[in-house]
């Protein structure tokens, strides 16, 4: 005897739901492209750094903004993209009372606290 045919859709993973196989492939390959563009923006960013240019707010936000979609979904944070985290998170300031009153500020003061480390000479 032939055993039956496998009467699933292509888009049907092996829990027998439709789409859930083709959805969980294409949450994977955005969530590379992602790591991909945050790699190429982060590059960039650290070459400005290193050659004294300031770095656009914008690209900063968009590579917090990178990371913790990557953290979100548990995915390996790229090298140059760690490197900038792990400068935000050095430019923090201990947890004293000038954290603490840094922790009172607005918004607007605390995201100029972070961004210290990528403003580069102006002028």
């Amino acid at each position: 005897m032939r055993p039956a045919p496998d009467t699933r859709s292509s888009d049907e993973g092996r829990s027998g739901e439709p789409g859930r196989a083709t959805a969980h492939g294409a949450a994977a390959e955005r969530l590379a492209e992602v790591s991909r563009l945050a790699t190429l923006l982060a590059e960039r960013v650290l070459a400005a750094q290193a050659a004294g240019h300031p770095v656009p707010e914008a690209h900063v936000h968009a590579l917090i903004d990178a990371a913790i979609v990557l953290d979100k979904y548990e995915v390996a944070l790229p090298p140059s993209l760690a490197r900038i985290v792990d400068q935000i998170d050095a430019a923090q300031p201990a947890e004293s009372e000038a954290g603490a009153g840094l922790a009172e500020e607005d918004d607007a003061g605390r995201l100029a606290w972070l961004l210290r480390p990528f403003q580069g000479s102006k002028g």
